[in-house]
Order: structure tokens, then sequence, then C-alpha cells
């Protein structure tokens, strides 16, 4: 019940950028990131957004390409999302390795991608 935090928060945070284990085992944070799980996310986003004054904030992990990570932005947008955050890894897949594994580097120059194609919101 978003309503019953204003005047006590400042914003809705909600975190799909988990990559630990537990968070694959109980399938939350960046596990609700499959496609499968897209419009349950989108109507959270969207339900939460309608239901109070609060902004809602979104942290996310990059997709396995740029064009889907794109596509989710805006799909969190349209749903409501006053910021996105996104954490410049992939989430791990306990196959994934090299840079960008869950504790390699950031990929910013992907984030700096994204940010060119989705400049309606904060980023």
């Amino acid at each position: 019940c978003a309503k019953m935090l204003e005047g006590k928060v400042d914003a809705i945070d909600l975190n799909l950028g988990c990559p630990q284990r537990t968070a694959y085992v109980g399938h939350f944070g960046s596990y609700l990131l499959n496609p499968s799980d897209r419009n349950l996310i989108v109507s959270i986003i969207r339900e939460t957004s309608k239901s109070t004054i609060l902004p809602v904030f979104v942290k996310i992990r990059l997709l396995d390409t740029i064009d889907d990570t794109i596509q989710l932005c805006q799909q969190l947008r349209d749903a409501g999302a006053s910021l996105i955050a996104i954490h410049a890894r992939y989430r791990a897949s306990f196959e994934r390795k090299g840079a960008g594994a869950r504790d390699g580097p950031a990929l910013l120059e992907q984030v700096t991608q994204i940010k060119k194609v989705v400049t309606d919101l904060p980023i």
C-alpha cells in the first residue's frame, strides 16, 4: 500500500538488480527481468505509480543486449517509473565469465548508449 508511505518516505524503490543465488532460487531481484516476468514488473510499476504521489524508482541490471535493456527501460518509463538506476553489470548466470560477469567491471559505455536513446527520464 504505497499510499500509506506518503509523508514518510521520499520515494519507492523497486530493486530488480539483486543477482545473488538466493534471488535466483526465490525468483526475485534480477531474476524478474526475464521476458516471461515482464508483464508482472510493468504492472507492479504501473499500479504503484497510479496509487501514490511518490516517485517510483527502479534498479535494474543490464540485459543480454543493449536493445533489450533499452526496451525494458522504455517499458518501465511508460509504466510510470520516475527514475531507473542501471547497475552496469549483467546478472549472474553462473556460467558467464570475463568482463561484465557479476563481479567484473561496470559496463558504463552501455549505460551511456542507453541514455542517448531513453532521454525523457533520469537514468
